[in-house]
């Protein structure tokens, strides 16, 4: 299964951008995305922005995420 992460991106430079979501940030390629700006929310796949997407289709992702992880920690990992 291929699974794309909203990150908050925290700075731009050129077609990269810093993006974090919780503690960790990392860097992504951001050239697909068009217009991305400090503060935007971007859907990662394999280190490459695929879209923007608004701050609360950001957290109900994430929402979404963390429940299917939990599901899968509380029937010991198999999915």
């Amino acid at each position: 299964m291929c699974l794309g992460i909203p990150y908050e991106v925290v700075a731009v430079e050129g077609e990269f951008a810093m993006v974090r979501v919780g503690s960790g940030t990392r860097q992504v390629f951001i050239g697909l995305v068009e217009n991305v700006k400090q503060g935007d929310w971007v859907v990662v796949h394999a280190g490459v922005a695929i879209e923007k997407i608004t701050v609360e289709e950001a957290q109900e992702n994430l929402r979404l995420i963390d429940i299917l992880l939990r599901g899968a920690e509380d029937e010991g990992g198999d999915g």
